[in-house]
């Protein structure tokens, strides 16, 4: 067994439902923004005007080199930050101790972007990639569950938005660039389970 796969053993980890979703625990940011109606606000009150100018830094990581523009998502306690490349990096977000790092696998040609946020669904983690793949990875040791083409992996159509998950469907759109013609312009909608 792994130190990824003693450390998920060690650490329970409650799937995350349509429910979960729709109301997420305090201490949860289980999708960009938080919840679907998009206000980004936290319901923690921990932290205020009168001690906002006390926090200090506990820990830190370095994150993989790139554009940084992700929103990490927070589950019972571990936080799960996305980074260019599709490279998903899984810290305890109480030590900022590293549980597990995935590194997409590109084909030949394919570079990777930016990566400003990804889903959490069940037990797993759902990305859309550079590669013009939909994929998942388990959010207890980082995974992959399973992986479904979209377009062709080469094309200039990335989704660097990130999906949502409503009602057990993985919803996201593609950029419209030029150069993948008008095609590239859609929303898909995959099973979150399967793909």
């Amino acid at each position: 067994m792994c130190s990824s796969d003693l450390a998920a053993a060690a650490r329970p980890f409650r799937p995350v439902s349509d429910a979960m979703l729709a109301n997420p625990d305090a201490g949860d940011w289980l999708m960009w923004r938080r919840t679907w109606n998009g206000w980004g606000y936290s319901p923690l009150t921990q932290i205020d005007r009168k001690n906002v100018g006390k926090l200090k830094q506990v820990w830190s990581h370095e994150l993989v080199k790139g554009t940084q523009e992700g929103t990490p998502l927070v589950h019972d306690g571990v936080m799960y930050v996305p980074n260019p490349g599709d490279d998903i990096q899984a810290f305890d977000a109480k030590t900022g101790k590293l549980l597990w790092e995935y590194k997409r696998q590109y084909p030949e040609g394919v570079n990777g972007g930016t990566n400003r946020t990804m889903a959490i669904w069940g037990t797993m983690l759902i990305d859309a990639g550079a590669d013009n793949m939909m994929y998942a990875v388990d959010a207890r040791n980082g995974k992959l569950v399973w992986e479904t083409k979209v377009l062709e992996p080469k094309l200039p159509a990335r989704a660097s938005a990130g999906p949502i998950v409503a009602n057990g469907k993985v919803i996201t759109g593609r950029q419209c660039q030029p150069a993948a013609t008008s095609d590239s312009c859609i929303i898909t909608a995959h099973d979150a389970a399967t793909g």
